[in-house]
């Protein structure tokens, strides 16, 4: 059955979500598969920078499987209705093991290293179409909206400390030991999905396996095309967080132009997932859904003016305190997810999810790109005040699919 966002006689709690046995699941298997994708890029950037001494094949290698998942996304997403959820999941977590156990097991030349990721990250679109899919399943009404805030705090959570973590392991333990305890977590994600989720049928078992390309960029046009609010509401979910994603990666330049401490990148670097954490918690388990959907708009356009503010040259301090609550207001989201969720046929929602994240990943790079280029040419303090413009008028142009969530959501 569909998830509906409707508002419910009380107000939904942490207990009502951690209830149900499978979103504990859904929750540790995610948790799992993040420990292990923040350890092997960046065990795997150690060991080609040591062999290669080169930065830039170094870089390669860390974002390496991120442009592939744009390939899987409009290529392969129809197999997240077309294949069982939990097989789909277990079957995916092997094949990181796999591959993520030959690279630590042996000393590969770097093109195969590359080719290897890149591989294995294109099909990292169909986790995600099929997680996102699967969560509305589980949770229905508004306790989808809290479990889907938990999830993202978790990632977030993952985000801020994870590297720290993983850059001590690699450290302290070897690369090659880093990548083995990501096999690991990978293994173990796996079999937590094989006892934690029970057997579900496929959304569209009649879909021929040969026929996937052609239907997922059938159903990806079909959605685009079919309904003006789902048509609104994704750019109005990609644009503005991709705006944010394109300063975030200017930030270590920043640190550097502006003669702050050394090491302040990193603590810039973690005050954005702090607020997205302090975000989610606060819009999803404090406020009703009603109001939840009435603010999404203004959190929206506030999402961007603290990243105006770094036109004057802001020090450490008040640096992370404007991104904090850049990341605070990324939570705008949430009701527009809850939206989505709601808008997307059943039968499609694997397929709707994974147009979702290839689609948001996909305009993360491009974001990161445009607001390199503008660091490049005019330096990253005018790179990142510019991002923030970019993210409010995204919001200005694209107000109507806050009205789709809001109407989605009415008053009690």
């Amino acid at each position: 059955m569909a998830a509906r966002n409707r508002t419910e006689p009380r107000r939904t709690t942490y207990g009502d979500v951690f209830v149900e046995p499978e979103f504990r699941t859904v929750v540790v298997g995610n948790l799992l598969m993040l420990l292990a994708e923040t350890l092997r890029p960046l065990a795997l950037s150690v060991l080609v920078f040591d062999a290669t001494d080169s930065a830039l094949l170094s870089a390669v290698t860390f974002g390496a499987g991120v442009v592939p998942q744009a390939i899987g996304g409009s290529t392969l997403t129809a197999l997240a209705d077309r294949l069982r959820p939990r097989r789909l999941l277990v079957a995916y977590d092997l094949l990181q093991t796999a591959v993520t156990g030959i690279l630590a097991a042996l000393r590969l030349p770097v093109w195969a290293v590359l080719v290897l990721v890149a591989t294995a990250g294109i099909f990292a679109p169909l986790r995600s179409a099929t997680t996102g899919a699967l969560l509305p399943e589980v949770l229905a009404g508004d306790r989808y909206v809290l479990g889907r805030s938990i999830v993202q705090t978790v990632s977030s959570t993952v985000q801020i400390g994870g590297y720290a973590v993983g850059g001590a392991l690699v450290a302290v333990l070897s690369p090659q030991v880093a990548l083995l305890l990501a096999a690991c977590s990978y293994l173990v994600a796996a079999a937590i999905w094989r006892s934690g989720l029970r057997e579900r049928a496929a959304r569209t078992p009649g879909l021929a396996l040969g026929a996937t390309v052609r239907e997922t960029w059938r159903t990806n046009v079909g959605l685009l095309r079919g309904d003006r609010r789902l048509r609104g509401l994704l750019p109005a979910m990609w644009l503005p967080v991709a705006a944010v994603a394109g300063a975030e990666a200017t930030l270590v330049a920043y640190a550097a132009r502006s003669g702050l401490p050394e090491g302040s990148a990193g603590y810039l670097l973690a005050a954005l997932p702090v607020g997205m954490v302090l975000g989610d918690v606060a819009v999803a388990r404090v406020l009703r859904p009603a109001t939840r959907a009435r603010l999404a708009l203004p959190l929206g356009l506030i999402k961007g003016v603290p990243l105006l503010a770094f036109a004057a040259r802001p020090g450490l301090v008040p640096a992370m305190a404007l991104l904090c609550v850049v990341g605070i207001c990324v939570a705008y989201s949430l009701p527009l997810q809850a939206a989505f969720a709601e808008l997307v046929p059943e039968n499609l929602r694997g397929r709707g999810f994974g147009l979702f994240s290839s689609g948001l990943m996909t305009a993360q790079g491009l974001g990161t790109a445009a607001i390199g280029a503008l660091a490049s040419a005019f330096g990253p303090t005018a790179a990142i005040t510019a991002a923030g413009g970019l993210a409010a008028t995204a919001v200005v142009l694209l107000r109507r699919s806050f009205t789709t969530a809001r109407l989605l959501q009415p008053d009690p």
